[in-house]
């Protein structure tokens, strides 16, 4: 404990002090940060929100491309994308495409970090952390609250919904109105949800009737957007590049281990779950 150019630690040192409260103004730096994040960037994505731009039926803002991945790839595009979403996107109609007004103007703003600024097409009031503003479902046309009341559309008050809500009753509000779209059998975009088919057939119909020897009709893709199917395809494509990439990457002995089933070049040998990929030779008789 001493001559070794060491210190011995005082009591004062050793004991933990205990956990301080944070200060009123460390709480309103806390939430200015939360709400400039929310409003500069995709929660799912972590990229900066740029147009075409999507809400869920909390209010909360995502990279419409983001979605797309999200519902094509699962976690394996977003690996915390069930707990940023908590179940509230399933499909495109939980999701309704939020149309701000954008100022043509160049450079990013600086207060957001966003690459584009928005503004109410009624106050001309610049839209971010310091506006409280809004959009109506099904057209998602965007509005800072106090020229809400000015749209010369139809709506109904169900469906106003505040974008990145903080107020408890406002977020009470948007699940109430979740639980009740619910129950009338509509999402978020006001859509009909798709009702399940029933796997019996109906009439006593067998698979040897005459209607079931019709051909199946080929699936048709459920996006029927364009800007969405351009979306997905260039999604699809990228994921196809990635898996060729990852194939090229592996050496002659890991592509040995997949073997395509029905190989006439496996018959007869002596194979099981232990040897798959490589062959045994014949036990002696």
């Amino acid at each position: 404990m001493g001559n070794d150019g060491g210190s011995i630690p005082t009591r004062r040192e050793l004991v933990k002090e205990a956990a301080r409260n944070p200060t009123h103004s460390q709480i309103r730096d806390t939430q200015a940060q939360t709400r400039q994040y929310r409003w500069s960037t995709c929660q799912l994505s972590k990229r900066p929100l740029a147009t075409p731009v999507v809400s869920d039926s909390l209010g909360r803002l995502y990279n419409k491309d983001a979605i797309i991945e999200w519902l094509l790839r699962g976690t394996e595009a977003y690996g915390d994308g069930e707990e940023v979403l908590q179940g509230r996107v399933k499909s495109l109609k939980d999701v309704v495409e939020v149309k701000f007004e954008v100022l043509r103007e160049e450079g990013k703003d600086a207060e957001s970090g966003r690459e584009e600024r928005w503004v109410c097409p009624v106050s001309r009031k610049e839209l971010g952390q310091g506006v409280k503003a809004v959009y109506i479902v099904p057209c998602g046309h965007v509005l800072a609250e106090s020229a809400v009341k000015e749209c010369t559309k139809p709506y109904d008050e169900i469906d106003v919904i505040p974008i990145n809500p903080e107020e408890q009753k406002d977020i009470e509000r948007l699940q109430e109105r979740i639980k009740t779209h619910a129950a009338n059998s509509l999402t978020h975009a006001l859509k009909k949800l798709a009702e399940k088919k029933s796997k019996k057939r109906k009439n006593g119909a067998t698979e040897g009737d005459e209607g079931s020897t019709k051909a199946k009709k080929p699936k048709e893709s459920g996006i029927r957007n364009a800007a969405a199917a351009v979306l997905t395809a260039k999604v699809l494509q990228d994921q196809e590049i990635k898996n060729q990439q990852r194939k090229s990457g592996m050496s002659d002995s890991v592509k040995s281990l997949f073997t395509k089933q029905g190989d006439k070049k496996l018959e007869g040998r002596n194979t099981d779950f232990m040897s798959r990929g490589y062959t045994l030779p014949d036990a002696q008789k």
